[in-house]
Protein backbone atom coordinates (compact mmCIF):
# COMPACT_ATOMS: atom_id res chain seq x y z
CA UNK A 1 0.00 0.00 0.00
CA UNK A 2 3.00 2.12 0.83
CA UNK A 3 4.01 1.61 -2.36
CA UNK A 4 0.83 2.69 -4.27
CA UNK A 5 1.01 6.03 -2.09
CA UNK A 6 4.40 6.76 -2.97
CA UNK A 7 3.76 5.90 -7.18
CA UNK A 8 1.28 7.95 -7.26
CA UNK A 9 2.64 10.94 -5.29
CA UNK A 10 5.43 10.51 -7.55
CA UNK A 11 3.04 10.84 -10.60
CA UNK A 12 2.03 13.71 -9.63
CA UNK A 13 4.75 15.48 -8.80
CA UNK A 14 6.30 14.74 -12.13
CA UNK A 15 3.23 15.66 -13.97
CA UNK A 16 1.69 18.77 -12.89
CA UNK A 17 -0.89 18.46 -15.82
CA UNK A 18 -2.58 16.26 -13.41
CA UNK A 19 -3.39 18.93 -11.19
CA UNK A 20 -3.13 22.07 -13.40
CA UNK A 21 -6.50 24.43 -13.13
CA UNK A 22 -8.89 23.43 -15.92
CA UNK A 23 -9.06 25.75 -18.95
CA UNK A 24 -11.31 28.76 -18.94
CA UNK A 25 -14.57 28.35 -20.87
CA UNK A 26 -14.52 31.84 -22.78
CA UNK A 27 -12.14 33.90 -24.72
CA UNK A 28 -12.55 37.25 -24.77
CA UNK A 29 -11.88 39.27 -27.27
CA UNK A 30 -10.32 42.90 -26.22
CA UNK A 31 -9.22 45.71 -29.20
CA UNK A 32 -6.01 47.78 -28.38
CA UNK A 33 -6.36 49.42 -31.77
CA UNK A 34 -5.23 52.71 -32.13
CA UNK A 35 -2.42 55.55 -29.89
CA UNK A 36 -2.38 54.40 -26.33
CA UNK A 37 -2.94 57.00 -24.07
CA UNK A 38 -4.76 56.97 -20.95
CA UNK A 39 -8.21 56.40 -22.35
CA UNK A 40 -7.13 53.10 -23.61
CA UNK A 41 -5.03 52.15 -20.36
CA UNK A 42 -8.26 52.61 -18.33
CA UNK A 43 -10.53 50.26 -21.18
CA UNK A 44 -7.85 47.57 -21.18
CA UNK A 45 -7.05 47.48 -17.47
CA UNK A 46 -10.57 47.80 -16.25
CA UNK A 47 -11.49 44.51 -18.76
CA UNK A 48 -8.46 42.74 -17.47
CA UNK A 49 -10.06 43.25 -13.37
CA UNK A 50 -13.32 42.29 -14.64
CA UNK A 51 -12.35 38.61 -16.26
CA UNK A 52 -9.89 38.25 -13.27
CA UNK A 53 -13.31 38.32 -11.26
CA UNK A 54 -15.70 36.44 -13.36
CA UNK A 55 -12.68 34.19 -13.48
CA UNK A 56 -14.15 32.07 -16.53
CA UNK A 57 -12.20 32.81 -19.51
CA UNK A 58 -8.97 34.08 -20.89
CA UNK A 59 -8.54 37.20 -22.89
CA UNK A 60 -7.38 37.36 -26.54
CA UNK A 61 -6.01 41.26 -26.73
CA UNK A 62 -6.35 42.14 -30.65
CA UNK A 63 -2.76 45.03 -31.05
CA UNK A 64 -2.63 47.77 -34.30
CA UNK A 65 -0.89 50.56 -32.58
CA UNK A 66 1.39 52.84 -33.87
CA UNK A 67 2.32 53.28 -30.02
CA UNK A 68 1.79 55.71 -27.65
CA UNK A 69 2.10 57.27 -24.21
CA UNK A 70 4.69 55.39 -22.01
CA UNK A 71 3.04 55.73 -18.50
CA UNK A 72 -0.41 54.41 -20.12
CA UNK A 73 1.87 51.40 -22.10
CA UNK A 74 3.05 50.97 -18.75
CA UNK A 75 -0.39 50.69 -16.84
CA UNK A 76 -1.28 48.13 -19.58
CA UNK A 77 1.79 45.99 -18.96
CA UNK A 78 1.60 45.91 -15.39
CA UNK A 79 -1.87 44.98 -15.70
CA UNK A 80 -1.23 42.26 -17.89
CA UNK A 81 1.69 40.70 -16.04
CA UNK A 82 0.00 40.82 -12.35
CA UNK A 83 -3.19 39.26 -14.18
CA UNK A 84 -4.62 36.09 -12.67
CA UNK A 85 -5.98 35.58 -15.98
CA UNK A 86 -4.26 34.42 -19.07
CA UNK A 87 -3.72 37.23 -21.66
CA UNK A 88 -2.62 36.42 -25.20
CA UNK A 89 -1.55 39.38 -27.14
CA UNK A 90 -1.76 39.10 -31.47
CA UNK A 91 -0.94 41.60 -33.74
CA UNK A 92 -3.83 41.23 -35.84
CA UNK A 93 -5.18 42.08 -38.58
CA UNK A 94 -2.72 41.41 -41.75
CA UNK A 95 -0.62 44.70 -42.06
CA UNK A 96 -1.19 45.48 -38.43
CA UNK A 97 1.56 46.83 -36.26
CA UNK A 98 2.91 46.19 -32.64
CA UNK A 99 5.05 49.96 -32.55
CA UNK A 100 6.67 51.40 -30.01
CA UNK A 101 4.18 50.92 -26.94
CA UNK A 102 2.89 48.27 -28.49
CA UNK A 103 5.95 45.79 -28.46
CA UNK A 104 5.97 46.05 -24.54
CA UNK A 105 2.26 45.23 -24.78
CA UNK A 106 2.86 42.29 -26.66
CA UNK A 107 5.52 41.15 -25.18
CA UNK A 108 4.19 41.65 -21.51
CA UNK A 109 1.53 38.82 -22.31
CA UNK A 110 1.53 35.44 -21.46
CA UNK A 111 1.74 34.13 -25.09
CA UNK A 112 2.20 36.72 -28.19
CA UNK A 113 1.21 35.99 -31.78
CA UNK A 114 1.19 37.51 -34.91
CA UNK A 115 -1.18 37.63 -37.80
CA UNK A 116 1.19 37.53 -41.09
CA UNK A 117 2.61 40.52 -42.66
CA UNK A 118 2.14 42.56 -39.48
CA UNK A 119 5.35 43.61 -37.58
CA UNK A 120 6.45 44.96 -33.98
CA UNK A 121 9.23 47.10 -32.47
CA UNK A 122 10.82 50.20 -33.01
CA UNK A 123 10.43 51.22 -29.39
CA UNK A 124 12.57 53.64 -28.44
CA UNK A 125 11.62 56.38 -26.12
CA UNK A 126 11.33 58.91 -28.61
CA UNK A 127 8.74 56.81 -29.98
CA UNK A 128 6.57 56.94 -26.84
CA UNK A 129 5.61 60.07 -26.47
CA UNK A 130 8.75 61.75 -24.96
CA UNK A 131 10.25 64.80 -26.03
CA UNK A 132 13.62 65.07 -23.90
CA UNK A 133 17.75 66.40 -24.29
CA UNK A 134 20.47 63.79 -24.49
CA UNK A 135 21.16 63.36 -20.91
CA UNK A 136 17.66 62.69 -19.86
CA UNK A 137 17.24 60.73 -23.11
CA UNK A 138 19.72 58.70 -21.33
CA UNK A 139 18.23 57.57 -18.79
CA UNK A 140 14.51 57.44 -19.75
CA UNK A 141 16.56 55.00 -22.85
CA UNK A 142 18.81 52.78 -19.73
CA UNK A 143 15.08 52.75 -17.50
CA UNK A 144 13.13 51.49 -20.91
CA UNK A 145 15.45 48.66 -21.33
CA UNK A 146 15.56 47.29 -18.23
CA UNK A 147 11.95 47.39 -17.99
CA UNK A 148 11.46 45.43 -21.98
CA UNK A 149 14.33 42.87 -21.36
CA UNK A 150 12.78 41.94 -17.52
CA UNK A 151 9.54 41.70 -19.37
CA UNK A 152 10.94 39.52 -21.84
CA UNK A 153 13.41 37.33 -19.04
CA UNK A 154 10.30 36.90 -17.47
CA UNK A 155 8.43 35.34 -20.46
CA UNK A 156 11.07 33.67 -21.69
CA UNK A 157 11.53 35.62 -24.97
CA UNK A 158 14.92 36.70 -26.49
CA UNK A 159 16.00 39.48 -24.22
CA UNK A 160 19.17 40.57 -27.04
CA UNK A 161 16.43 40.98 -29.73
CA UNK A 162 14.10 43.10 -27.14
CA UNK A 163 16.67 45.47 -26.06
CA UNK A 164 17.34 46.17 -29.38
CA UNK A 165 13.96 47.33 -29.93
CA UNK A 166 14.61 50.02 -27.51
CA UNK A 167 18.29 50.78 -28.48
CA UNK A 168 18.49 50.40 -32.22
CA UNK A 169 14.27 50.66 -32.72
CA UNK A 170 14.58 47.19 -35.03
CA UNK A 171 11.33 46.05 -36.54
CA UNK A 172 10.60 42.28 -37.14
CA UNK A 173 8.24 40.74 -39.58
CA UNK A 174 6.00 37.84 -38.16
CA UNK A 175 8.36 35.36 -39.22
CA UNK A 176 11.38 36.97 -37.92
CA UNK A 177 9.91 37.88 -34.50
CA UNK A 178 8.54 33.95 -34.74
CA UNK A 179 12.27 32.68 -35.44
CA UNK A 180 13.75 35.06 -33.30
CA UNK A 181 11.42 33.95 -30.19
CA UNK A 182 9.92 37.06 -29.74
CA UNK A 183 6.48 35.46 -30.09
CA UNK A 184 4.81 31.88 -30.13
CA UNK A 185 2.73 31.92 -32.66
CA UNK A 186 1.76 33.00 -36.52
CA UNK A 187 -1.99 32.90 -36.78
CA UNK A 188 -4.42 33.97 -39.97
CA UNK A 189 -6.99 35.38 -37.64
CA UNK A 190 -8.47 34.75 -33.79
CA UNK A 191 -10.22 31.44 -35.09
CA UNK A 192 -6.85 30.11 -36.39
CA UNK A 193 -5.35 31.67 -33.28
CA UNK A 194 -7.34 29.54 -30.61
CA UNK A 195 -7.08 26.42 -32.17
CA UNK A 196 -3.35 26.92 -31.77
CA UNK A 197 -3.94 28.11 -28.11
CA UNK A 198 -5.48 24.73 -27.44
CA UNK A 199 -3.41 22.58 -24.68
CA UNK A 200 -1.12 25.27 -24.31
CA UNK A 201 0.71 25.61 -20.91
CA UNK A 202 0.39 29.00 -19.26
CA UNK A 203 2.02 29.87 -15.82
CA UNK A 204 0.39 32.45 -13.60
CA UNK A 205 2.02 33.08 -9.97
CA UNK A 206 2.51 29.11 -8.35
CA UNK A 207 -0.23 27.68 -10.73
CA UNK A 208 -0.46 26.23 -14.16
CA UNK A 209 -3.25 27.13 -16.52
CA UNK A 210 -3.89 24.42 -19.70
CA UNK A 211 -5.86 26.05 -22.15
CA UNK A 212 -8.50 24.18 -23.59
CA UNK A 213 -10.10 25.74 -26.46
CA UNK A 214 -11.87 23.05 -28.34
CA UNK A 215 -15.43 23.84 -27.17
CA UNK A 216 -14.52 27.73 -26.66
CA UNK A 217 -17.22 30.53 -26.11
CA UNK A 218 -15.75 33.70 -27.72
CA UNK A 219 -16.75 36.93 -26.43
CA UNK A 220 -16.09 40.33 -28.06
CA UNK A 221 -15.37 43.11 -25.72
CA UNK A 222 -15.57 46.65 -27.13
CA UNK A 223 -15.77 50.50 -25.96
CA UNK A 224 -19.07 52.01 -24.55
CA UNK A 225 -20.31 54.95 -26.60
CA UNK A 226 -18.24 56.91 -23.86
CA UNK A 227 -15.35 55.48 -23.73
CA UNK A 228 -15.01 55.60 -27.97
CA UNK A 229 -15.85 59.33 -27.57
CA UNK A 230 -13.47 60.03 -25.14
CA UNK A 231 -10.79 58.08 -26.82
CA UNK A 232 -11.76 60.03 -30.37
CA UNK A 233 -11.53 63.23 -28.90
CA UNK A 234 -8.10 62.38 -27.15
CA UNK A 235 -6.38 62.56 -30.71
CA UNK A 236 -3.95 65.34 -31.34
CA UNK A 237 -5.68 67.63 -34.15
CA UNK A 238 -9.31 66.56 -32.62
CA UNK A 239 -7.98 68.06 -29.31
CA UNK A 240 -6.48 71.38 -31.36
CA UNK A 241 -9.96 72.01 -33.26
CA UNK A 242 -11.72 71.40 -30.02
CA UNK A 243 -9.25 74.18 -28.17
CA UNK A 244 -9.36 76.69 -31.09
CA UNK A 245 -13.76 76.48 -31.79
CA UNK A 246 -13.48 77.09 -27.51
CA UNK A 247 -11.22 80.05 -28.07
CA UNK A 248 -13.31 81.44 -31.16
CA UNK A 249 -16.24 80.56 -29.26
CA UNK A 250 -15.88 83.10 -26.45
CA UNK A 251 -14.30 85.78 -27.90
CA UNK A 252 -17.74 85.79 -30.47
CA UNK A 253 -19.50 85.61 -27.08
CA UNK A 254 -17.59 88.68 -25.65
CA UNK A 255 -17.96 90.52 -28.72
CA UNK A 256 -21.65 90.13 -29.37
CA UNK A 257 -22.68 89.53 -25.62
CA UNK A 258 -26.27 88.16 -24.97
CA UNK A 259 -26.20 86.03 -28.31
CA UNK A 260 -25.34 82.58 -25.98
CA UNK A 261 -24.89 79.87 -28.66
CA UNK A 262 -21.34 81.18 -29.30
CA UNK A 263 -20.60 80.98 -25.75
CA UNK A 264 -22.17 77.73 -25.02
CA UNK A 265 -20.32 75.83 -27.52
CA UNK A 266 -17.33 77.87 -26.78
CA UNK A 267 -17.57 76.17 -23.10
CA UNK A 268 -18.26 73.31 -24.26
CA UNK A 269 -15.68 72.76 -26.57
CA UNK A 270 -12.66 74.38 -24.10
CA UNK A 271 -13.56 71.93 -21.18
CA UNK A 272 -13.40 69.10 -23.59
CA UNK A 273 -10.18 69.97 -25.45
CA UNK A 274 -8.62 70.60 -21.83
CA UNK A 275 -9.69 66.57 -21.16
CA UNK A 276 -8.11 65.87 -24.29
CA UNK A 277 -5.13 67.56 -23.92
CA UNK A 278 -4.41 65.80 -20.05
CA UNK A 279 -4.35 62.83 -22.20
CA UNK A 280 -1.21 63.84 -24.35
CA UNK A 281 2.05 65.41 -23.67
CA UNK A 282 1.35 69.00 -23.60
CA UNK A 283 4.15 71.91 -23.41
CA UNK A 284 3.27 74.73 -21.17
CA UNK A 285 4.97 77.16 -23.14
CA UNK A 286 2.57 76.00 -26.38
CA UNK A 287 -0.67 76.34 -24.75
CA UNK A 288 0.27 80.00 -22.81
CA UNK A 289 1.00 81.58 -26.37
CA UNK A 290 -2.13 80.15 -27.48
CA UNK A 291 -3.70 82.01 -24.70
CA UNK A 292 -1.29 85.12 -25.60
CA UNK A 293 -2.98 85.07 -29.10
CA UNK A 294 -6.45 85.08 -28.08
CA UNK A 295 -5.80 88.08 -24.82
CA UNK A 296 -4.20 90.20 -28.09
CA UNK A 297 -6.75 89.69 -30.56
CA UNK A 298 -9.27 90.81 -28.14
CA UNK A 299 -7.15 93.77 -27.41
CA UNK A 300 -6.87 94.44 -31.04
CA UNK A 301 -10.80 94.52 -31.51
CA UNK A 302 -11.15 97.00 -28.55
CA UNK A 303 -7.79 99.80 -28.93
CA UNK A 304 -7.16 99.59 -33.05
CA UNK A 305 -3.63 99.61 -32.56
CA UNK A 306 -3.06 99.55 -36.39
CA UNK A 307 -2.47 96.10 -36.70
CA UNK A 308 0.22 95.60 -34.23
CA UNK A 309 -1.14 93.85 -31.76
CA UNK A 310 -3.19 91.59 -34.64
CA UNK A 311 0.19 90.53 -35.94
CA UNK A 312 1.44 89.63 -32.70
CA UNK A 313 -2.30 87.37 -32.19
CA UNK A 314 -1.24 85.64 -35.60
CA UNK A 315 2.41 85.01 -34.70
CA UNK A 316 1.43 83.76 -31.03
CA UNK A 317 -1.20 81.56 -32.39
CA UNK A 318 1.49 79.90 -35.20
CA UNK A 319 4.20 79.47 -32.49
CA UNK A 320 1.93 77.93 -29.75
CA UNK A 321 0.43 75.24 -32.42
CA UNK A 322 3.76 74.14 -33.15
CA UNK A 323 4.99 73.85 -29.54
CA UNK A 324 1.72 72.85 -28.58
CA UNK A 325 2.13 68.99 -28.70
CA UNK A 326 5.53 68.06 -26.65
CA UNK A 327 6.21 64.89 -28.47
CA UNK A 328 8.49 63.77 -31.45
CA UNK A 329 6.08 60.98 -32.29
CA UNK A 330 4.74 61.72 -35.76
CA UNK A 331 1.38 59.95 -34.57
CA UNK A 332 1.13 62.19 -31.10
CA UNK A 333 1.76 65.84 -33.41
CA UNK A 334 -0.71 68.36 -35.07
CA UNK A 335 -1.33 68.15 -38.30
CA UNK A 336 0.86 70.73 -40.24
CA UNK A 337 -1.98 71.47 -42.48
CA UNK A 338 -4.29 71.99 -39.72
CA UNK A 339 -2.17 74.37 -38.11
CA UNK A 340 -1.56 76.25 -41.56
CA UNK A 341 -5.55 76.25 -41.95
CA UNK A 342 -6.59 77.52 -38.93
CA UNK A 343 -3.33 80.44 -38.86
CA UNK A 344 -4.85 81.18 -42.17
CA UNK A 345 -8.21 81.63 -40.61
CA UNK A 346 -6.78 83.49 -37.88
CA UNK A 347 -4.83 86.05 -40.56
CA UNK A 348 -8.28 86.33 -42.41
CA UNK A 349 -9.77 87.35 -38.63
CA UNK A 350 -7.41 90.27 -37.88
CA UNK A 351 -7.40 91.45 -41.44
CA UNK A 352 -10.85 91.95 -41.23
CA UNK A 353 -10.58 93.70 -37.82
CA UNK A 354 -8.09 96.11 -39.39
CA UNK A 355 -10.30 96.86 -42.06
CA UNK A 356 -13.14 97.66 -40.17
CA UNK A 357 -11.30 99.56 -37.92
CA UNK A 358 -10.25 102.12 -40.36
CA UNK A 359 -13.55 102.15 -41.85
CA UNK A 360 -14.95 103.20 -38.43
CA UNK A 361 -12.45 105.74 -38.51
CA UNK A 362 -12.95 107.36 -41.81
CA UNK A 363 -17.18 106.74 -41.31
CA UNK A 364 -19.45 109.74 -40.71
CA UNK A 365 -21.10 108.98 -37.22
CA UNK A 366 -24.59 108.47 -37.27
CA UNK A 367 -25.92 108.58 -33.97
CA UNK A 368 -25.07 111.66 -31.04
CA UNK A 369 -24.19 114.91 -31.93
CA UNK A 370 -21.67 114.23 -34.75
CA UNK A 371 -24.55 111.80 -36.73
CA UNK A 372 -27.15 114.78 -37.21
CA UNK A 373 -24.60 117.19 -38.49
CA UNK A 374 -24.89 117.31 -41.84
CA UNK A 375 -28.42 115.33 -42.35
CA UNK A 376 -30.65 116.69 -44.17
CA UNK A 377 -34.41 117.28 -43.66
CA UNK A 378 -37.37 119.44 -44.10
CA UNK A 379 -38.72 123.31 -42.77
CA UNK A 380 -42.14 122.49 -41.27
CA UNK A 381 -42.68 125.80 -40.50
CA UNK A 382 -40.87 128.99 -41.71
CA UNK A 383 -38.04 130.05 -39.90
CA UNK A 384 -37.19 133.53 -38.92
CA UNK A 385 -35.02 132.93 -37.70
CA UNK A 386 -36.39 130.06 -35.62
CA UNK A 387 -39.20 127.02 -35.81
CA UNK A 388 -39.82 123.49 -36.74
CA UNK A 389 -38.13 121.15 -39.06
CA UNK A 390 -38.22 117.36 -39.30
CA UNK A 391 -34.67 115.69 -39.43
CA UNK A 392 -34.17 111.67 -38.95
CA UNK A 393 -37.53 111.24 -38.61
CA UNK A 394 -38.38 113.32 -35.82
CA UNK A 395 -39.18 117.31 -34.93
CA UNK A 396 -36.71 119.64 -33.97
CA UNK A 397 -36.62 122.93 -33.07
CA UNK A 398 -34.38 124.99 -35.34
CA UNK A 399 -32.75 128.00 -36.08
CA UNK A 400 -31.15 129.11 -39.10
CA UNK A 401 -27.87 130.26 -39.97
CA UNK A 402 -26.58 133.85 -40.28
CA UNK A 403 -30.39 134.82 -40.03
CA UNK A 404 -31.00 133.08 -43.05
CA UNK A 405 -34.79 133.16 -44.45
CA UNK A 406 -36.16 129.46 -44.67
CA UNK A 407 -39.71 129.27 -45.86
CA UNK A 408 -42.47 125.88 -45.09
CA UNK A 409 -41.54 122.86 -47.03
CA UNK A 410 -37.51 124.03 -48.28
CA UNK A 411 -34.95 121.30 -47.60
CA UNK A 412 -32.75 121.89 -45.13
CA UNK A 413 -29.06 120.86 -43.66
CA UNK A 414 -28.01 120.96 -40.17
CA UNK A 415 -24.47 122.38 -39.66
CA UNK A 416 -24.77 122.82 -35.87
CA UNK A 417 -26.47 121.65 -32.59
CA UNK A 418 -26.59 123.95 -29.60
CA UNK A 419 -27.98 122.25 -26.70
CA UNK A 420 -31.16 120.54 -28.26
CA UNK A 421 -31.34 123.31 -30.49
CA UNK A 422 -30.46 122.12 -34.39
CA UNK A 423 -28.43 125.44 -36.51
CA UNK A 424 -30.03 125.00 -40.23
CA UNK A 425 -29.50 126.46 -43.32
CA UNK A 426 -31.60 126.12 -46.80
CA UNK A 427 -30.06 123.64 -48.99
CA UNK A 428 -29.87 125.05 -52.43
CA UNK A 429 -32.10 122.78 -55.17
Amino acid sequence: MKRIILILSLIFILHPDLYAKKSPSKAYILQCNGIINSVMASHITYHIKKTEEQNDGFIILLVDTPGGLLDSMRDISLSIMNSTVPVIGFVYPEGARAASAGAFIILSCDKAAMAPTSNIGSAHPVNLGQKMDKTMEAKVVNDTVAFITGIAKKRGKNQAIAKKMVTKSISLTSKEAYQNNIIDHIALDPDALIKKLDHVKIKKNDRTIILRTDNVIKEAIRMNVLEKFLFKISHPNIAYILLILGIYGIIAEFSSPGIGFPGVLGGISLVLAFFSLNTLPINIAGLILIILSVILLILELNIQSGGILGIGSVVSFILGSIMLIRSSAVFLKISPSLIISFSIFSAVITILILIFGIRIQFTRPKTGREGLIGSGGIAKTDIKPAGTVFVSGELWQARSFQNQQIKKGDTIEVVDIKHLLLIVKKVSE
